[in-house]
């Protein structure tokens, strides 16, 4: 019997999903690593960002650390899709961006479960909130966000 563990969130298959969803939100716009890694952190908890939505994955402590770790599933997850020819890769001069391929959007409406539900929702409220921010924006915005999230969890825990 193996020792390996399943992790059914936030492994590559799931974190690739999540990319796919928002890169067809945004079809034909092209993002880059950078860009995908804050939009993943927003889907996934997205009532960090607007506490009038709720958030596809259960609000974690010090979840805002994720967002360090995210950069490394979310290569993988892309590599994934990019060889079933679900996303493609693009070299220019902004350096390597990332777009869903046409075949994307047949491949996402043959999925009928909630979750893949709840994420298309999330993903097509990310793309449209801040699909068009800058990567300094961005980080503005997850800095102010974050830093609100850890002190009301610190204040939750004194109570």
């Amino acid at each position: 019997m193996s020792d390996s563990k399943i992790y059914p969130f936030n492994n590559n298959i799931e974190t690739g999903l999540r990319m796919l969803t928002v890169l067809s939100s945004a079809y034909p716009q092209k993002y880059d690593l950078d860009h995908l890694v804050y939009f993943d952190y927003m889907v996934v908890h997205s009532a960090d960002i607007n506490s009038n939505i709720q958030s596809l994955h259960p609000a974690v402590p010090n979840r805002s650390g994720e967002i360090f770790i995210r950069r490394n599933l979310i290569q993988n997850g892309l590599e994934i899709f990019l060889q079933k020819g679900l996303i493609n890769k693009y070299y220019n001069d902004n350096g390597i961006q990332y777009s869903a391929s046409e075949s994307s959007i047949p491949f996402l409406d043959a999925l009928s479960e909630s979750y893949t539900s709840s994420l298309i929702h999330l993903a097509n409220w990310v793309v449209k909130e801040y699909g068009n921010y800058e990567l300094k924006d961005l980080r503005e915005l997850m800095r102010l966000n974050l830093e609100k999230n850890r002190s009301e969890f610190n204040l939750e825990i004194i109570k």
